[in-house]
């Protein structure tokens, strides 16, 4: 296999002491890469007991020893078992020869590629993800008191995140000298990524969120990004992650169970990635790379019908024949050709037989929302209230047609340097004249964190108030620098939206208008019958300062309850409870009755 390979691992801005450690095993020869394997390796020091930090490196690099001085062939099993062993024994002997010192234990996770394969074997609570084709899927299961009951769905991912008991390890290496771990294997694909984590960071950035830009980027700045948001959600543990980017797969055949490796055979044109100087379709002659990502690359072409100047969006080779990406590349482009709306992306129409799956747009000079933001926080109000005021003529354009944006947030709206705006990426917009689309990620509520509407947070889909609710949040960002709600985590910061209400925005900025205030605030309400029925009617507020009735909602905020969450199962465990009891009555009477006959 040929991969890339990153890592990172960082104190944090709370703790003074780093109790992460991670290790990288990379084979000295084509032979130990074949019979051992590449391994990457996360150990995280439990927090509660001694000396956090030296557990952690004890176990890595035992683990790492292991490796180094594996007699081949091995069977991965045998490396697994080995490496879990040799951690264990490396932490709990330590600790037995120092016990004035206190008990140590730490976390610890192992990837192994092997065969066009990765092998995960597991302790603790930190996780393995494969980001896939735009999805992503946990590869490991979290051994604490909440690990089991969401496994089982018996309590959701977001009470979840915000239990107490989350942070209690069932299993861990060290306080015994043999290990318990749990192991899986999952067949690799070109373009996939394997990423291993700590506890700190997936607990301040959520699945999506890891997704996205474990996509888009490639390991080194996956790493620094993901470590960065968490870094500005004031993360309070360590940050530890690794990322393995598959880029080439070996040509295998089995002969008796044996692997016998093959060279590979080169690329034809036909399958490799589009570069500047090429001709689309002899339609688009490509002139110069936008932008690429870890999904799609963007370049700048020259539409030879027209003459025009246009932008085209390609998949990378590696998701062409997913039928998630088509899906998306197809309903972005249906989705465009029923719009034609000056302050939304136009779509090229492309009437001839594709040679392979792209989107062809409008070329945009500018930049986006989030980075003029970036230079000014807060923005001034009049300015800010523009740029919604066109969103939403752009949003009632939109919501006539039936089509619903669902995911709105700064990244996905572009100021133009004309002045003018673009709303952009339409992939899991809702079509009321299209199919419904189903999603593997994360979860049914789609959207970004900071801007998700309650209903998404409770798992309904929403309707055009839901990108109301997203442009409130948008608005309020603007307005006063800050996102409504900011929590100990984003999963924490989701739930608060269910249940109370944002800070009043004249609290954080005192130069608004009361007016102002008034607007966003309704925009923001958490029942979506009591928010603007229409973009139009939003826009008529913005519009005409002097239409807006005072009602005094910055009066009447609540604030959140973070842990409500905790208890929307008990209504359930009640009736189950109920119904355990009901049936062993039932029995007892039923084999009483029989039993005096």
């Amino acid at each position: 296999m040929r991969y890339t390979h990153a890592q990172l691992s960082a104190t944090g801005p709370v703790r003074e002491v780093n109790e992460d450690y991670i290790g990288f095993w990379s084979p000295p020869d084509e032979e130990h890469a074949r019979e051992v394997g590449a391994t990457a390796i996360l150990g995280d020091g439990v927090g509660g007991e001694s000396r956090g930090e030296l557990a952690s490196r004890l176990a890595v690099t035992a683990a790492l020893d292991v490796l180094e001085n594996a007699k081949t062939p091995v069977s991965v099993s045998s490396l697994q078992r080995a490496m879990f062993d040799a951690a264990s024994r490396a932490v709990y002997d330590t600790a037995l020869s120092t016990p004035e010192q206190g008990s140590m234990a730490t976390t610890m996770t192992v990837c192994v590629f092997r065969e066009n394969s990765v092998h995960v074997a597991h302790v603790g609570d930190s996780r393995v993800y494969l980001v896939r084709k735009g999805t992503i899927k946990r590869l490991t299961v979290d051994h604490c008191y909440v690990g089991l009951p969401v496994k089982f769905r018996l309590m959701h991912e977001h009470s979840a995140m915000t239990d107490p008991r989350r942070s209690m390890l069932t299993r861990s290496v060290g306080h015994e000298p043999v290990a318990r771990f749990e192991s899986t294997r999952v067949e690799l694909e070109r373009g996939d990524v394997i990423l291993q984590c700590s506890d700190g960071l997936y607990a301040f950035v959520v699945d999506d969120e890891i997704r996205d830009i474990a996509s888009h980027f490639d390991p080194e700045q996956a790493c620094r990004r993901l470590v960065a948001l968490a870094e500005r959600r004031h993360v309070d543990d360590n940050l530890s992650i690794q990322i393995v980017k598959i880029e080439e797969l070996d040509v295998i055949a089995y002969f008796h169970g044996t692997p016998i490796y093959r060279p590979r055979a080169p690329h034809s044109v036909n399958s490799s990635e589009l570069e500047p100087g090429q001709i689309l379709d002899d339609r688009f002659e490509i002139t110069e790379l936008i932008s690429r990502s870890g999904m799609a690359s963007i370049f700048k072409a020259r539409d030879l019908k027209t003459g025009a100047t246009v932008a085209v969006k390609v998949p990378l080779i590696q998701f062409e024949s997913d039928i998630n990406t088509f899906n998306r590349f197809q309903r972005e482009e249906e989705i465009g050709r029923q719009m034609d709306h000056p302050f939304i992306l136009k779509m090229v129409p492309v009437d001839h037989q594709k040679s392979r799956p792209y989107l062809a747009m409008e070329f945009l000079e500018g930049r986006t929302l989030d980075k003029l933001m970036e230079e000014q926080h807060p923005v001034a109000e009049r300015e800010a209230v523009t740029i919604a005021s066109r969103i939403c003529e752009a949003l009632e354009h939109m919501h006539r047609r039936g089509i619903v944006h669902r995911d709105l947030k700064p990244q996905n709206i572009m100021i133009c340097n004309d002045g003018s705006i673009r709303i952009l990426d339409f992939g899991i917009a809702k079509a009321s004249q299209l199919r419904r689309l189903t999603f593997v990620g994360f979860s049914p509520a789609m959207g970004t964190p900071d801007y998700m509407a309650p209903e998404q947070v409770n798992g309904r889909r929403g309707d055009l108030r839901t990108d109301i609710y997203s442009l409130g949040a948008i608005l309020y960002e603007m307005l006063t620098g800050q996102v409504p709600f900011e929590g100990e985590s984003p999963y924490v910061t989701m739930n608060m939206r269910t249940t109370g209400d944002p800070v009043a925005l004249r609290s954080l900025n005192p130069k608004l208008t009361p007016v102002v205030e008034e607007i966003v605030l309704h925009a923001l309400a958490r029942n979506p019958d009591e928010r603007f029925e229409s973009a139009a009617a939003m826009k008529a507020e913005l519009d005409d300062y002097e239409i807006v009735p005072l009602t005094g909602r910055h009066q009447r905020l609540q604030p959140p309850r973070p842990w409500k969450g905790r208890f929307r199962m008990l209504p359930l465990i009640l009736a189950f409870v109920f119904l355990q009891l009901a049936l062993f009555g039932l029995m007892f009477w039923y084999f009483s009755t029989h039993g005096s006959h």
